[in-house]
C-alpha cells in the first residue's frame, strides 16, 4: 500500500479494504491456492500491524462449482460486490489476473 490510506471513501468504513480478484477460474487454480494459502494472510497481518486496516478479498469463484461459473445470479452478485468494492475501498480495489491455459 502507498499513498494517503487515510482518505477513503464517504460512508466507508475507514478500517477496512477490500480487493476484487477477477481472473479465470480455469486457467488460474494454482495461482489463486498460492494467493490465498501464502499472500493474502501475510497482506491481511500486514496492512493490521501497520495500518490498523483490515484487508478482505473478494473471489466469488472460490468454492463455487465449475457448472455455476456463468450463472445468472453469481453475475449479479459479481457486480453487486465490485461495485461494493469500489465504494467502500480507497485505493485499487479491483486485480484482474490473464493466464494462458495450455493443453
Amino acid at each position: 500500500f502507498s499513498g494517503n490510506l487515510s482518505a477513503g471513501p464517504t460512508g466507508a468504513s475507514r478500517q477496512e479494504r477490500r480487493v476484487f480478484i477477477s481472473a479465470n477460474p480455469e486457467d488460474t487454480i494454482a495461482e489463486r491456492r498460492a494467493l490465498r494459502e501464502h499472500v493474502y494472510p501475510k497482506l491481511r497481518e500486514f496492512c493490521r500491524e501497520n495500518y490498523g486496516l483490515e484487508f478482505q478479498v473478494i473471489d466469488l469463484y472460490w468454492g463455487v462449482e465449475a457448472d455455476e461459473w456463468d450463472s445468472p445470479e453469481l453475475q449479479k452478485t459479481r457486480m453487486k460486490l465490485l461495485e461494493d468494492c469500489l465504494k467502500s475501498s480507497a485505493g485499487p480495489c479491483f486485480v484482474s489476473g490473464l493466464g494462458l491455459m495450455l493443453s
